[in-house]
């Protein structure tokens, strides 16, 4: 720990900090080199709490242009989960249980929520082997104009994409599942899409289905609005699902959620109390931190990331219709290649969510705020990427059992006319 006379400031190392040879990369050279820095007192504060033995790197994020560039890491605590607000200086230590500790830290006025959101916080080459990651995903934000002005509490803990839930629906759950949950919701319309697998016959030149190739696509509900068309201006009242599967016949999975919720102005929800209710129950950004459209990443390790670097949330974000009746969307699982699927795991996440909503108000005081329409989505190219190989290797098994034609030509055919 540094001593209390050098408390809050950053050390000016002799020269460029090394990294060891089986540490992560350094950031994309596009990335921004610089961020705001925070208060001293956060610092200090860190400084005076600091926990040595169980504070190990989470990640780092890297500032400043060559040959002045610094590398400052963020810490977790293996003891509570608890992640360290500001990062440090110092060198890098690795310690027995795989994990790397920091070795004559001094506490940097730069805050890693800053540097995650920037997109410079690198995770990758990293180990956590200690308490749970404190990122509550399970509850609910307010979903009926009744429970508007609550903020949803939670504590469970995010590893994996089939612990992410919206408003009672999880990825990963199979159609009978979402059916349940959305019958107990008790909204007026519902609607459920189908698709068939199918391949080319080479033989008849046209798509032919497989037998037994049905599966479910798309399951929507929604309590439609007195008018729910882009003109109403976002302020009636309804909810709206709408679930997206993965074409494994007889084993959909859930890769993609959309709920959105709409008020009349006399039943709009507080865009604080909207806000808390995000915070409380994703995790990852500061009580007045949420940027337009916040977007939580979690990633293969179990570490929830914020912030959209990797430009992804567009695949289900924006704000979502209320009337499911018109939902139709190309099934994710087909649409994509695998390659993109696995590129978006590796450089996004596993499970991406996102938040967009509309404010009435928008001109007004923050506590004053109303909003009148928000959809939150959930989409995992993990579980996505699953249902592909298993829709191919299906596709595969089929299509070759099929004949091929002959295409050789008899040796003494004759010669066409010329």
């Amino acid at each position: 720990m540094c001593s209390a006379s050098a408390l809050g400031v950053v050390w000016l190392l002799g020269g460029r900090l090394t990294a060891l040879a089986d540490t992560p990369a350094v950031t994309d050279a596009g990335a921004p080199k610089t961020i705001p820095q925070d208060s001293i007192f956060s610092s200090v504060k860190q400084s005076l709490n600091q926990d040595i033995e169980h504070d190990v790197v989470r990640g780092h994020f890297e500032l400043g242009d060559p040959p002045n560039v610094r590398r400052y890491y963020c810490l977790i605590s293996t003891k509570t989960g608890r992640r360290e607000p500001n990062g440090v200086l110092g060198d890098l230590d690795k310690r027995s249980d795989g994990m790397f500790g920091v070795k004559g830290s001094s506490v940097s006025m730069y805050s890693c929520t800053k540097a995650e959101l920037a997109g410079l916080l690198v995770t990758t080459g990293y180990t956590f082997n200690g308490a749970p990651v404190a990122a509550p995903v399970a509850a609910s934000v307010p979903t009926a104009p009744a429970a508007a002005a609550s903020a949803a509490a939670a504590s469970a803990v995010a590893l994996s994409p089939t612990q992410v839930d919206i408003a009672g629906i999880r990825l990963g759950m199979s159609p009978d599942e979402v059916r349940a949950v959305l019958k107990s919701k008790k909204l007026l319309d519902y609607n459920e899409s189908a698709e068939t697998l199918s391949y080319l016959d080479s033989a008849k030149g046209a798509m032919q289905p497989i037998t037994s190739g049905r599966f479910v696509n798309v399951i929507a509900a929604w309590t439609p609005a007195p008018s729910s068309t882009p003109g109403d201006n976002y302020q009636v009242d309804g909810e709206a699902f709408e679930v997206m599967f993965t074409p494994v016949p007889g084993k959909e999975r859930v890769m993609g959620i959309v709920h959105s919720m709409g008020y009349s102005p006399a039943n709009a929800v507080r865009e604080v109390a909207l806000e808390n209710g995000l915070v409380k129950k994703y995790g990852g950004f500061g009580g007045n931190d949420l940027p337009q459209s916040p977007t939580w990443r979690i990633q293969s390790s179990g570490y929830l990331q914020i912030g959209d670097p990797c430009n992804r949330r567009g695949t289900l974000g924006g704000i979502g219709a209320l009337n499911g009746a018109s939902m139709a969307r190309e099934n994710l699982a087909l649409k994509r290649s695998a390659d993109d699927l696995k590129s978006v795991i590796d450089r996004c996440g596993v499970a991406i969510l996102t938040e967009d909503h509309f404010t009435a108000n928008r001109g007004a005081l923050r506590e004053d705020r109303l909003v009148t329409r928000f959809t939150m989505t959930a989409y995992s190219p993990e579980i996505a990427l699953e249902g592909a190989k298993a829709a191919t290797q299906l596709i595969q098994a089929v299509s070759g059992a099929v004949k091929k034609p002959d295409g050789s030509r008899p040796k003494d055919s004759p010669a066409p006319s010329l």
